[in-house]
């Protein structure tokens, strides 16, 4: 997908985030970027060039060390009924809100859900949208947890009881940022990810990589979709928020690194993110509604897809400067 990809309605909702977002956030004040960061973020920006979509999965990635250019945030717990329940693929359903979203994938031998939202009522409105759909309890099979912080696991409980659906997460998750303990009924897990592994369902293999960084117990997911009824490869980063530590921080480049090299084995060309609101989701899903005919603007060209994780390295190797340096020592928003 390019900008010519794109519709002007969803072009000048991009614009207009942009230029909103400048007055909206300010650096970090105190000690300069470090010149290595500042280096980072121009790679950065030559890589994205004058692409619309890249400049907003720039502006995403870059979010913690180069606040300036970030696009509008929602809180993460606002809630809307705007785009639940679209689907944004032949096989993908956006179970989400503006900024924060759970995905179902439609397989020929169930569903399966990765993340299962910030709330009970998240994970109410999940169920829910799965009798509107004409899909039975039975049908959701797995729910996969990204990480355990409560705004990707907080549904779980709720639909877990209602569908028997079986919780995939990470073995050193904690669950707990202490916001909402994860229940002990929940635990033990029904499957925990030690390693990279495959989560069998039918024919239908989904790839599983630990990825910590973010938390100890991040995730990431690799599942095969359609667009157009053909088949390609979508990918959801764990957590990608950043904090001012550096180890986990380092941590963090050493998990992308590996989650690069799975993409690349994958051929993954269509990257989702459970947090949505600065990588250009929700106006793609408005692109895709408003002009259907068009290419699925969520597959992504071999070009993009590689710009995307180099900028994404880029952005996350700036910030390591950054904090290592003293320039930045407070985190931003989640």
């Amino acid at each position: 997908m390019t900008r010519k990809n794109l519709t002007a309605g969803t072009a000048a909702f991009l614009s207009l985030a942009f230029v909103a977002s400048a007055s909206g956030q300010t650096k970090p004040v105190g000690v300069p970027l470090p010149e290595t960061a500042r280096a980072k973020i121009a790679e950065a920006d030559r890589l994205a060039g004058d692409d619309m979509l890249l400049r907003a999965m720039r502006n995403y990635h870059c979010y913690y060390v180069d606040p300036v250019p970030a696009p509008f945030r929602p809180s993460v717990m606002e809630t809307t009924d705007f785009l639940f329940g679209t689907r944004i693929l032949d096989n993908v359903y956006y179970l989400g809100y503006l900024n924060l979203a759970a995905y179902a994938i439609r397989t020929p031998d169930g569903l399966v859900l990765v993340d299962a939202g910030g709330s009970e009522a998240h994970g109410r409105a999940i169920l829910d949208w799965m009798t509107k759909a004409g899909f039975s309890p039975g049908d959701l099979k797995y729910i996969i947890v990204t990480h355990e912080h409560f705004d990707h696991f907080a549904g779980a409980p709720l639909l877990k009881a209602a569908t028997g659906a079986k919780i995939v997460a990470g073995a050193d998750a904690p669950f707990g940022d202490g916001k909402l303990s994860f229940p002990e009924s929940m635990k033990p897990l029904d499957v925990s990810v030690k390693g990279r592994m495959t989560l069998k369902l039918g024919k239908t293999d989904i790839v599983l990589l630990p990825t910590p960084g973010h938390t100890k117990g991040t995730i990431s997911v690799f599942a095969p979709v359609e667009a157009n009824g053909q088949r390609h490869m979508a990918s959801f980063w764990g957590g990608k928020g950043m904090r001012p530590n550096a180890a986990s921080i380092r941590e963090m480049i050493q998990s992308l690194a590996v989650f690069t090299a799975e993409s690349e084995k994958l051929k993954v060309d269509v990257p989702l993110n459970t947090h949505s609101w600065g990588d250009a989701t929700i106006p793609r899903i408005i692109d895709e509604i408003l002009v259907p005919s068009r290419p699925n603007p969520f597959v992504l060209s071999a070009d993009h897809s590689r710009k995307n994780l180099q900028i994404l390295e880029r952005c996350t190797s700036a910030y390591l400067d950054a904090v290592e340096s003293g320039a930045i020592t407070k985190g931003l928003r989640d």
